[in-house]
């Protein structure tokens, strides 16, 4: 590391409570609004061992295909949203594959993986572009999952 980035590194530090407390606050707000439709499998960020760093909103969607799921995202990807998959199975990376695992074998992970977005998530998100990815993503979901099912 160079004496600048760990000159960066420190100041981040210094700022990395307040980070925290702002993470913390999209996700309350996220989880309030997901939290009242059926279809929200919401993350789970604190347990009684553990406790997330806050730097992804990885929902999953329940009852829902990898196709539906990229559906979705395509929505809001047209909405000018950035998501994104974050937790790829490791037997999915070539390294794997050529070793002869297959996500087969893994049905746990496949799921997780095929329901999983990850939604924006950063210290100057503001309440407006917090309501427009919560309206946006339950429009894409229920567009998507009530239309394509029926």
């Amino acid at each position: 590391m160079t004496d600048i980035m760990a000159s960066i590194g420190q100041v981040e530090l210094e700022r990395y409570a307040e980070t925290l407390e702002r993470r913390k606050q999209i996700v309350a707000n996220y989880n309030e609004a997901f939290a009242k439709y059926p279809w929200a499998q919401l993350p789970e960020f604190k347990s009684n061992w553990r406790e997330s760093s806050y730097h992804l909103y990885p929902i999953r969607i329940k009852n829902c295909t990898e196709k539906q799921r990229d559906a979705i995202m395509q929505k809001m990807f047209d909405a000018d949203i950035a998501v994104n998959v974050h937790f790829i199975p490791v037997p999915m990376f070539s390294f794997y594959t050529k070793l002869g695992y297959s996500l087969q074998h893994y049905p746990k992970a496949k799921d997780n993986y095929e329901r999983e977005i990850s939604l924006p998530l950063f210290y100057n998100l503001t309440e407006e572009q917090q309501q427009y990815v919560i309206d946006n993503l339950i429009k894409a979901v229920n567009k998507t999952l009530y239309i394509t099912c029926n």
